[in-house]
């Protein structure tokens, strides 16, 4: 990987005021989604491919910094970064962004490749390689605990709760949403192997916080006192607090 256009890529998609720690919430994404791509252009199916490896990078480190160029243009707030997918408007952004600014860290045949694949990775008919692995690698980085952070900022977002998020899970367990999304949203079998370990990683996690949002642990702890007063603690419906008694 490039390191000096990691570090300059850190410098322009972390947000934030010289008084407060920086919002590294794309930076760090955009990272993960950068080494899984680099990491799936390595696949022997795609050793015949004629990849740009120099314009995956950039096109990975950037593809999300049209949110970026939105906030420091007072069109977004940092509460809504990333919390749906990237836009047509914003991928536009990143690409013509990067065609101007990164002229000195990429040569110009593959900063046209990188804006292309910025332009294209939602594109499932596209036909270039390097938005095929950048959207590959976005897909991947969705799935598995790491996205945990996401899921939780999009209920918070919404005014909703732990809970809320729990019984999202449980939804989407019941009409196998995380299957289907692997099957129909990743091109690779390799990817989608490593897809199906993170869903059974991130299954685990949700089980156990359901234990612990649910208060199933305590049930040892419980006498007929406190479970009294555990029955009269307000939960959360929606915006609403109402009493778990009678």
């Amino acid at each position: 990987m490039n390191l000096d256009l990691l570090k300059r890529a850190e410098v322009d998609l972390s947000l934030g005021l010289s008084s407060s720690p920086l919002d590294k919430l794309v930076w760090e994404h955009s990272v993960r989604v950068t080494r899984t791509a680099t990491a799936i252009a390595g696949l022997t199916e795609l050793a015949d491919r004629a990849i740009d490896r120099r314009a995956l990078t950039a096109a990975a480190l950037y593809h999300d910094a049209g949110w970026v160029l939105q906030f420091r243009a007072g069109e977004a707030i940092p509460r809504d970064l990333l919390l749906r997918p990237t836009c047509e408007v914003q991928r536009e952004l990143a690409a013509a962004w990067i065609a101007d600014h990164l002229r000195d860290d990429v040569p110009p045949r593959s900063l046209g490749v990188a804006s292309n694949a910025i332009r294209y990775c939602n594109d499932r008919q596209t036909h270039l390689i390097e938005a095929q692995i950048l959207a590959e690698a976005e897909n991947l980085d969705e799935i598995g605990p790491q996205a945990i952070l996401l899921m939780i900022r999009r209920q918070m977002a919404d005014g909703r709760t732990l809970a809320d998020l729990v019984r999202l899970w449980q939804r989407q367990e019941e009409y196998h949403y995380w299957q289907a999304r692997i099957k129909e949203g990743l091109r690779f079998d390799a990817v989608r192997r490593i897809a199906t370990q993170r869903w059974q990683a991130l299954r685990r996690f949700m089980d156990d916080l359901a234990v612990c949002v649910n208060f199933e642990d305590l049930a040892g702890l419980e006498s007929p006192a406190t479970m009294h007063v555990t029955a009269v603690l307000p939960i959360s419906i929606g915006s609403r607090l109402v009493a778990a008694g009678p």
